[in-house]
């Protein structure tokens, strides 16, 4: 039951993650960001399947492992958060032209097919952005886990046993 109370945690996080990326351009700008809804609910979408897939059996393994701690959650929730966006790299698109707003600097990212650097450079921030989301998303997990661990005794709070010895 834990590991399932933990799962809806770190999907739960996922929006306000979300709202704490997109908080400084929401600030910035002068209209409302169309979409912010939309965005917020597509995360929540994204993010099931990714710790119902990725991350739980993730865990399990590293648990019966006896490898769960607090730097192979972060790791290993940072890498599986950036893998579902990380394979969708730029390609080559046929004829395709692209332009949009990076920074507040309106660039190319495709010219007649070919990717840009700024192609390059928006595909290494989402992917990073995406990694962001699953190291918060695992570190809320691993926190919920050993939280109800500690309350129901099945682990032992550091100090506990330390005055035991």
């Amino acid at each position: 039951m834990k590991i399932w109370i933990a799962a809806l945690a770190a999907v739960l996080i996922q929006p306000l993650v979300l709202i704490a990326r997109l908080a400084p351009e929401y600030l910035a700008s002068p209209q409302p960001l169309d979409g912010t809804w939309f965005m917020l609910n597509a995360v929540l979408i994204v993010a099931t399947p990714v710790v119902l897939i990725l991350g739980m059996p993730t865990f399990l393994i590293l648990r019966k492992m006896s490898k769960d701690s607090w730097l192979s959650m972060a790791s290993a929730g940072f890498i599986l958060g950036a893998l579902p966006i990380a394979v969708f790299w730029p390609s080559e698109l046929k004829g395709y032209s692209a332009a949009q707003n990076w920074h507040g600097k309106h660039v190319s990212t495709y010219i007649d097919g070919i990717p840009t650097s700024y192609a390059w450079l928006t595909y290494g921030e989402e992917v990073f952005f995406m990694a962001i989301h699953g190291l918060i998303g695992a570190l809320v997990f691993y926190t919920v886990v050993r939280r109800i661990e500690l309350a129901s005794g099945s682990i032992k709070h550091n100090h506990q046993i330390n005055k035991s010895k």
